[in-house]
């Protein structure tokens, strides 16, 4: 659909006077002679000085057959002129306000020139013009619903089920420095969907918020936290299934990232849950705006999402355009690659490209275009019963194409509109979902095949790394300690497509220069020298934390010389203080030899500061060696004894034998 205002000729007054807008009108007519068409439009543009005479042209065309054809008048290609009734502006203008109300009679059987001829039912273009003299300065175009004959108000017909969808999100708030920082376009978001919710408390208002976004309502300002409070209470919002910051589920999993979407997931049902303790957010469906291949689909799937809603520029690059050979008011398959399946369904494309024009529209002009999509979904109804098909089991999926929320003067003007229409509603997408069935072709339910995306190679090692350092420094500190909250901010928001390199470096920065300086803060003993004076010994170590802070660290010594404790000591270095530990060791041998000290984090994965070298000295086998020289000189000295011993027995012995050999015969006394 092309612009609400179409300008047709330049008019010779130097400000011709143009319509500005459609206030209201009557959606349907009664199949009844003379029955009424109401309309309201503002007037602008018109000179004070002007006498000019400016009339209305009212004009009927021949009623529209499809969906097409609704877009094609309503863009300014009109069928054949029916009839056209002209009305002198002055005598139904308010000069106070600039309105003009006027109220058309029909005419089935016979014509005049003082009603506008409509002897067929259906959906009929009407276009409001005003003319000054020969020239038409202005146009719009609308359509109006004639009734069957005598009909007075619209037929029960079969519900057709509309859901209205949308995403509510923004720019990162949480800031390289800790800070957050509401946007004022995610405010002005943020008070579009209030203001809808509030205005429209019957409607219901399928969402998928941004949980970071959340986040940093509840951490902003007094006004910030009202906003959220009236988004709380808001009884027609529905949340849907999002991740803590915004992730593609292809992406990640060609970048074998897919733990990170997991992850992500988690934390934005658990953020929502907590924020919105009265609403659930179940895995039921999840909105797709970027294309989808079958890795993608198959971790929805994995993760217990049942049906994938394709918006707009999602329906563009999933499997070469999916929105040429699906049909939108019914699901489809979509087939992956290990021969498993899930659900998909279509936003409306071509309702969302009405959704996103009348949205930037001012309150006229999204009132002109809540008549063009209500007069689309009559058309649609048309087709579909014209095919001898039932409504059962479709639905309609509104969206702009962006996703973004519609703006509030146009769903308005759309649920007003659709206040006279008992057989279409709004309701939620999980309902509107669990009704919808999977279209049928030859007896099969019709399936895309979804293609297969090239791996983009492993995962981004920085932010694991950083993760990493963060968890571990985390550990290091005490319980109830605020800066491990807000580092795994940081860690979460990282992820976000909408941060580039040098945003990702500058809050990865900022952390790491907390991290160092929490780790600079222990020092390591000054003396490069251990002595150990037995086999069995220690090392004592003195440890200083000049943190404000108490400390809990991982001490690992490594020697080749040594035999250390298998489990490294886990100690808490109270802040301020030297800490003496003492870790037992063994020796191997004697020497001198170097022994390296590094200090970890709890969980013995992240070093904290550099590793420290120091010598040890053993003498551990000194002792050995006097043991065995004492032992030798004591044998030694037992032999010297016996030795003489025998010797002395030896002499005594030779000395009685030669006094018993004396010749005189005799012993000596």
């Amino acid at each position: 659909m092309a612009a609400t205002v179409i300008p047709l000729q330049a008019a010779k007054a130097a400000t011709p006077e143009i319509i500005s807008s459609l206030i209201s009108q009557d959606q349907y007519v009664a199949g009844v002679e003379n029955s009424l068409i109401r309309f309201s439009v503002t007037l602008s543009g018109r000179d004070a000085a002007s006498t000019a005479s400016t009339k209305l042209v009212i004009t009927s065309y021949k009623p529209v057959q499809t969906r097409q054809d609704v877009r094609a008048a309503a863009s300014g290609e009109l069928p054949s002129t029916v009839d056209t009734v002209i009305i002198d502006v002055s005598q139904v203008r308010d000069p106070a306000t600039g309105r003009v109300d006027v109220a058309v009679p029909i005419e089935i059987g016979r014509r005049t020139k003082d009603a506008l001829q409509m002897s067929a039912t259906g959906v009929y273009p009407i276009s409001i013009g005003l003319q000054e003299g020969k020239l038409v300065t202005s146009q719009i175009v609308t359509f109006v619903e004639r009734l069957p004959q005598d009909v007075t108000s619209p037929l029960p017909r079969e519900n057709l089920r509309l859901a209205l969808v949308g995403t509510l999100t923004s720019d990162i708030s949480l800031q390289s420095d800790g800070s957050t920082l509401v946007s004022e376009a995610s405010r002005e978001l943020l008070s579009n969907a209030v203001t809808t919710l509030e205005t429209n408390p019957q409607t219901a208002v399928s969402l998928a918020i941004r949980p970071e976004l959340m986040d940093a309502l509840a951490n902003s300002s007094d006004a910030d936290i009202a906003v959220l409070n009236r988004l709380q209470a808001a009884t027609s919002l529905h949340l849907l299934a999002s991740t803590y910051v915004d992730v593609q589920p292809d992406e990640l999993v060609a970048s074998q990232n897919s733990e990170v979407f997991t992850a992500q997931l988690r934390l934005g049902e658990d953020t929502m849950a907590g924020i919105f303790p009265t609403k659930s957010v179940s895995r039921y469906s999840w909105l797709q705006s970027s294309a989808l291949s079958s890795s993608g689909a198959q971790l929805l799937r994995n993760l217990g999402l049942r049906t994938a809603v394709l918006l707009s520029e999602s329906q563009k690059t999933t499997a070469g355009g999916i929105s040429l050979f699906a049909e939108p008011t019914r699901m489809f398959e979509l087939k992956l690659s290990n021969s498993d399946r899930m659900t998909a369904a279509l936003a409306d494309i071509h309702l969302g490209e009405a959704l996103t024009r009348g949205s930037n529209d001012p309150y006229g002009g999204a009132y002109l275009v809540a008549q063009q999509i209500l007069a689309e979904l009559k058309v649609l109804r048309i087709e579909i019963i014209d095919r001898d098909e039932t409504m059962n089991g479709r639905g309609v999926i509104l969206s702009t194409d962006s996703g973004v929320l519609p703006s509030t003067a146009l769903i308005t003007a759309l649920v007003n509109s659709l206040a006279g229409q008992p057989d279409i509603n709004f309701v939620s997408l999980r309902d509107l979902l669990g009704t919808m069935t999977v279209s049928v072709m030859d007896g099969l339910p019709v399936s895309v095949e979804l293609q297969v995306q090239d791996d983009l190679g492993t995962s981004d090692a920085s932010l694991n790394e950083f993760a990493d350092r963060v968890n571990g420094f985390s550990a290091m500190l005490p319980d109830g300690d605020e800066r491990p909250i807000q580092w795994r901010r940081v860690v979460n928001v990282l992820p976000s497509r909408s941060l580039n390199q040098v945003q990702v470096k500058a809050y990865i920065n900022a952390i790491d220069t907390e991290l160092a300086a929490i780790g600079g803060s222990v020092v390591t003993p000054t003396s490069t020298t251990f002595t150990l004076g037995g086999r069995d010994s220690s090392i004592r170590l003195s440890l200083r934390n000049d943190n404000d802070t108490d400390l809990l660290v991982r001490v690992h010594l490594t020697s080749s010389k040594l035999t250390l404790p298998q489990d490294d000591q886990v100690v808490t270095l109270p802040a301020g203080t030297t800490t003496l530990v003492e870790i037992p060791v063994t020796a191997k041998s004697n020497g001198r030899f170097p022994v390296t000290l590094q200090l970890l984090t709890p969980n013995g994965e992240v070093t904290v500061g550099a590793p420290a070298t120091f010598s040890a000295r053993v003498n551990a086998l000194a002792g050995l060696g006097q043991l065995f020289t004492g032992v030798a000189l004591l044998l030694l000295l037992s032999w010297w004894i016996h030795h003489l011993r025998r010797e002395h027995r030896r002499r005594q012995f030779e000395s009685f034998d030669s006094t018993e050999r004396h010749p005189s015969g005799e012993r000596s006394a």
